[in-house]
């Protein structure tokens, strides 16, 4: 049973072995992603549109809850939704005008793992909306609130799971799991923000390893300061909810942008949904 439960090994081995556990089937799907570049180029706009859905379940469903539950007040927590969307709203307005002048324009697609870092990183998707403007998605706005917003979510994950060993080894085992669910879902929509933003495939593999190296540093620290360190990374929880709740709906501005009579609207809309839905249903 668990409650009787004894591991073999150290707290710290638990720790990292179960963090290095839940990074590495994500990574592993996103590099068989990579390497399947016509058939990235295929779904990207619908794993586009699931990968918004999915960091929206993940903070409706996972990160505002997880801050309520551990004592939060609701007004603190509506405080760090708002400064996280804010912040991300300056981020990209910021990045998004200094791009304007000298970015150049191209369609929704994965870049070839062929293109030059130059072009990764002037590239634009300029798509017209309904009213006549034009939906602006740059590599230097999407991708840095994509990286952050992910890093900071595997940060407070890996110091979660490291309290939860601290305590017992078996809430240690049940931290895993829930973290274990709902993190390839939310992994590789991620994944498909980043190469949607404009970066190379096999780039967004990386970034998506170093948000994992991220994980393991909120571990690490965890362990060597102590489970109230853990509730200290608590704070950061709202925050990160707000940067996942903006970057939805950036990313929903360029993903759900066709009209209301095109079948492909309705179709990345039901991705959408699909990834909200399956975080959701992932709700420990």
């Amino acid at each position: 049973m668990l409650s009787t439960l004894r591991l073999p090994f150290g707290t710290w081995t638990a720790t990292l072995l179960a963090v290095a556990l839940v990074s590495a089937l994500p990574l592993l799907v996103t590099v068989l992603l990579a390497r399947q570049e016509a058939l990235l180029q295929r779904w990207l706009p619908q794993l586009t549109a699931f990968g918004a859905g999915a960091v929206l379940g993940a903070a409706v469903g996972h990160l505002i809850p997880e801050a309520l539950q551990r004592g939060q007040s609701p007004l603190v927590v509506a405080v760090g939704v708002v400064a996280g969307m804010v912040t991300f709203w300056a981020i990209e307005r910021a990045l998004a005008d200094h791009d304007h002048a000298h970015a150049h324009g191209v369609p929704l697609g994965a870049p070839s793992a062929h293109e030059s870092d130059d072009a990764e990183a002037t590239c634009v998707h300029l798509q017209p909306t309904p009213a006549g403007g034009n939906a602006v998605h740059s590599a230097r706005a999407l991708a840095p609130m994509a990286f952050i917003g992910d890093a900071l979510h595997n940060f407070i994950d890996g110091a979660l799971i490291a309290a939860g060993f601290l305590a017992d080894p078996s809430v240690g085992l049940l931290t895993l799991v829930a973290v274990g669910l709902h993190e390839l879902p939310r992994e590789v929509g991620t994944f498909s923000l980043f190469v949607h933003g404009g970066i190379r495939p096999m780039r967004a593999v990386m970034y998506n390893m170093i948000t994992a190296v991220i994980a393991m540093v909120g571990a690490v620290v965890t362990l060597l300061l102590g489970a109230q360190f853990a509730a200290l990374t608590m704070l950061l929880v709202p925050f990160a909810a707000g940067t996942y709740i903006y970057i939805a709906q950036a990313v929903g501005r360029a993903a759900l942008y066709d009209s209301h009579r095109d079948a492909a609207h309705w179709a990345r809309l039901a991705w959408s949904a699909a990834g909200t839905a399956v975080m959701l249903g992932l709700v420990k």
